[in-house]
């Protein structure tokens, strides 16, 4: 969803999409494979820039093939780190010098944070051009409702990778969007799985929208997640509503900054503020989201990215 929204953003400076798709290439002969990555980038000539969203979710062999035959071509590489596999995933540790590698066949990165870029560069990561990305675009131009002051929270996601939603034992009711339906507490309501736009009509109806890790105990939070840019916030802003996200989150200061929600370190004090939120206060949130609504909805972020790497990259 990310990746095609960013292309999607970007189509309107006339940028070229390289039809990567997914497939299985491991017991793809070599000539075949060749054949297939110049017909990729055929359309590729010396000192074009190329934007390559990261992962692909290819296998990683395949990546850096792709990369190592994009520079041949006299390509200057962007990598836009969207996910890192090796840390992302415990057990996919071990793929991280490949990752690395890869990152450091290329001129420039966009890293989702600071402190990911510096986490790259203790894992050995030469590249010195780099553009930090801090916010996701959700790009939306449909109608949607004016938030009204409700004491519950919104949240995204599959309940089975997030503990605490089936453990949900606090006084505000959260309500859940997704496939899964896998808890027994009253308090919690399953709206199942909504397309974009259902979505944001029905979260800028009101209330607050949830950001969380897959732990319970933010102390328990691997750093991953500590590092990485939440694509789950964007969409509450493009509703219009405020949000409340633990206090490690790479846009918290963006968040207390422009006092469009809350920034807390337990679930428990995330259902207090919203018990103790006033209808004034919560009016105020959503004035001061219109600005940063606007800007989201309508992908400011990321073309501001794609300029600022085009600049640096000169």
């Amino acid at each position: 969803m990310a990746q095609n929204e960013v292309l999607c953003i970007l189509s309107e400076f006339g940028v070229t999409e390289l039809p990567i798709y997914l497939y299985n290439s491991k017991n793809e002969p070599w000539n075949e494979k060749s054949a297939r990555l110049d017909g990729l980038i055929s359309g590729i000539t010396e000192g074009d820039i190329v934007f390559f969203q990261y992962p692909t979710w290819n296998a990683m062999e395949w990546d850096n093939d792709l990369i190592d035959r994009l520079n041949l071509y006299g390509a200057r590489l962007i990598l836009f780190v969207h996910d890192i596999v090796p840390l992302q995933f415990e057990s996919n540790y071990y793929l991280m010098d490949k990752f690395i590698g890869i990152c450091n066949k290329c001129k420039m990165l966009i890293v989702p944070s600071e402190k990911m870029y510096r986490c790259l560069v203790e894992h050995g990561l030469k590249v010195k051009k780099y553009v930090v990305q801090n916010m996701w675009d959700f790009k939306n131009d449909i109608q949607l409702y004016e938030p009204t002051f409700e004491r519950k929270l919104y949240f995204t996601g599959e309940a089975s990778r997030f503990p605490f939603v089936r453990n949900w034992h606090q006084e505000t009711p959260l309500y859940v969007f997704g496939k899964e339906d896998i808890t027994d507490s009253t308090n919690v309501n399953f709206g199942g799985w909504l397309n974009k736009y259902e979505l944001l009509l029905q979260l800028s109806k009101g209330g607050f929208g949830l950001v969380w890790g897959n732990s319970e105990n933010p102390e328990d939070e691997r750093d991953y997640y500590k590092m990485n840019c939440s694509y789950k916030l964007a969409s509450y802003l493009s509703a219009g509503i405020p949000v409340i996200i633990p206090d490690y989150l790479s846009n918290a200061d963006f968040i207390k900054e422009k006092e469009i929600g809350f920034v807390v370190s337990s679930l428990e004090e995330a259902s207090q503020v919203v018990q103790n939120c006033s209808e004034e206060e919560y009016n105020r949130m959503v004035s001061n989201l219109k600005q940063v609504q606007y800007l989201i909805n309508n992908g400011y972020f990321t073309k501001k990215l794609f300029v600022d790497a085009i600049m640096k990259l000169e």
